[in-house]
């Protein structure tokens, strides 16, 4: 993928919302949110899947700065980062209202090559 063919927001938003295309990440998301820190083993418990599979969607969450691990013993207290959620809000509000200008005057989509495609950068 050409990055410097998407704008910014398009490169940090997409990550964060390919991190929540699924049902278990959402329900482990909802479940942080009730709690300041919660074991790992809690998390486990809560869902209807294996340790290893809870395990594998805590890491995607981690990856994208969502959620963060800090060792208590001899296991982590995971919690959720507030900052890249409301980070991640703000971000999506502003995409859906760059597609939610129904009060705006639309132009008819033309196939014509020579005018400027505002999606690809300028030559």
């Amino acid at each position: 993928m050409k990055e410097e063919t998407y704008s910014r927001l398009f490169m940090e938003l997409a990550p964060l919302l390919d991190a929540l295309s699924h049902p278990a990440r959402l329900q482990i998301l909802l479940h942080l949110s009730r709690f300041k820190s919660c074991p790992a083993g809690n998390i486990s418990h809560r869902l209807p899947l294996c340790k290893s599979t809870v395990s594998q969607h805590m890491a995607r969450l981690k990856e994208t700065g969502l959620i963060s691990g800090i060792p208590a013993g001899t296991s982590l207290q995971y919690h959720l980062n507030l900052g890249k959620v409301n980070q991640m809000k703000q971000q999506f509000l502003q995409f859906i209202d760059l597609i939610s200008n129904e009060g705006e005057q639309k132009s008819d989509c033309s196939p014509l090559l020579t005018e400027k495609n505002e999606f690809l950068p300028d030559k």
